[in-house]
């Protein structure tokens, strides 16, 4: 699908499968959703731009690079504190903001409850990360991109598990042309459909219940 990168790797995919397993106790999702963020991370930040640096080795002064753009994460609780591990063990130094959305079980409608963003200077040369696992209607995400565009983030990167078609589409329908230029989106696995009340079909469950156990 135009404008969605599906992550391929075979250790990924082993991991695909011990996540959507419903047997898979608490400890392993865990660790697997781990495992998967660490691969992920990678991805998104393959087109981070660098800048020149000079580093002093025990022997002599010579040129290095560092990440030019400042990093944000920015979960979506709860199930997106699920993909931290992979993202912060690659940019410890990244700052991190959190947004509240839950959606209504009748509308299938997003509800925002809470936005917490790091402190930042608007035309600051940054990236921003959605962490999102499951693309289902697209709603939540919609929300956080609208939300980044109108405080002026040029560059987003939606970083995802699974995602439905039908998510996928509403995102791009949604998001006026003008911005979607400044949005990329990652993930794991295009699942098949969404069935009648909103959930990924084969999916994997609830990510948050299982993450977390309730």
């Amino acid at each position: 699908m135009k404008g969605l990168k599906i992550v391929e790797h075979p250790v990924l995919k082993h991991h695909m499968s011990v996540i959507r397993d419903k047997s898979t106790s608490k400890q392993q999702f865990k660790y697997s959703l781990d495992i998967i963020s660490h691969i992920l991370a990678l991805e998104v930040f393959e087109d981070a731009t660098l800048k020149k640096i000079s580093v002093e080795t025990p022997f002599e002064t010579i040129k290095g690079s560092a990440l030019k753009e400042r990093i944000v994460l920015l979960p979506i609780l709860r199930a997106g504190l699920g993909l931290l591990e992979g993202f912060i063990y690659f940019v410890p130094d990244a700052s991190i903001g959190h947004v509240g959305v839950y959606r209504d079980e009748k509308t299938l409608k997003p509800v925002p409850y809470y936005f917490r963003f790091p402190k930042f200077v608007k035309g600051e040369d940054m990236i921003v990360v959605i962490l999102d696992p499951m693309i289902a209607t697209g709603g939540s995400s919609i929300y956080v991109i609208n939300k980044l565009i109108e405080m002026g983030i040029k560059k987003i990167r939606l970083a995802s598990v699974i995602a439905a078609p039908e998510g996928v589409k509403m995102i791009m329908e949604s998001i006026k042309p003008v911005h979607l230029k400044k949005i990329e989106m990652f993930t794991c696995c295009l699942d098949d459909c969404l069935n009648d009340r909103g959930f990924i079909l084969p999916g994997l469950g609830d990510a948050g219940d299982r993450l977390y156990g309730t």
